[in-house]
């Protein structure tokens, strides 16, 4: 009886043995097959739509798309591998850096590198199609009227949703809320000149006084002898005129 019992339990390891072996087995076979579906040859789209935070479609504007990188099988992995546009960019190829974009955009303004442009519709859409797959940079090269410019973001062609590859990318979700500018405040007239009186023609000359009288050059000495001079003729007048009373006396 233990014997039996010894060899069911026997079994029983052998058969968990090989329905866990089975089980990943399954499990690689469905991870291939999620790889082998994904067809380079395929292509894919790019579609965005732009509206402010009234969801107002802001039309208007342009939009250029750049391939940044291709996407290729690196044994049996998916990878990114640049464009010969951007071979020499240094930025690690991390589409969660939130970062990436802007690196990428300030690197065609520096190496001039042209893209695809296409302006946006009258019901604010754009689209891109036939893309070949990897990873793309989208940046708004001509703002919508009256509206600022989008960020610059990255989208991959194509990605996966639910088990299942998606070639046509709704980048909407991307873009988000488009700003309204700001306008900008009318100059201030400039402030009217205080009004001066105009000048006259007439010319004023400035003149010094000096504190001390200037030097005439008379002398001092001719004073005491005018005096002496008038008093010795009022002398002789006066010596005169007794002499002349005297005369008539006699």
């Amino acid at each position: 009886m233990m014997n039996k019992i010894k060899r069911a339990f026997r079994c029983g390891i052998s058969l968990l043995s090989v329905l866990a072996l089975l089980s990943g087995l399954g499990l690689s076979v469905s991870a291939a097959a999620d790889g082998a579906s994904l067809d380079l040859t395929q292509t894919g789209s790019v579609t965005l739509e732009l509206a402010d935070g009234d969801g107002n479609t802001v039309s208007g504007g342009k939009i250029t798309i750049y391939q940044v990188a291709e996407l290729y099988f690196n044994d049996g992995d998916m990878a990114y591998r640049y464009t010969d546009d951007f071979d020499g960019c240094s930025a690690t190829l991390d589409v969660t850096d939130t970062s990436l974009a802007a690196t990428l955009a300030a690197y065609v303004r520096n190496k001039g590198i042209s893209g695809t442009t296409s302006s946006v519709s009258s019901k604010g859409k754009v689209t891109f199609s036939g893309l070949s797959l990897g990873l793309y940079l989208l940046v708004q090269t001509t703002a919508s009227e009256n509206y600022e410019t989008i960020s610059p973001f990255v989208v991959t062609v194509p990605y996966e949703s639910d088990g299942a590859w998606v070639y046509e990318v709704d980048a909407s979700p991307k873009v988000g809320t488009v700003t309204r500018k700001v306008p900008d405040e009318p100059d201030k007239p400039p402030r009217p000149k205080k009004k001066t009186s105009e000048s006259s023609s007439t010319t004023t000359v400035s003149v010094t006084y000096a504190s001390t009288l200037p030097q005439t050059g008379q002398l001092n000495w001719p004073v005491p002898v005018l005096a002496c001079c008038g008093m010795l003729l009022f002398a002789l007048g006066w010596a005169m005129r007794m002499s002349g009373r005297k005369e008539q006396d006699v």
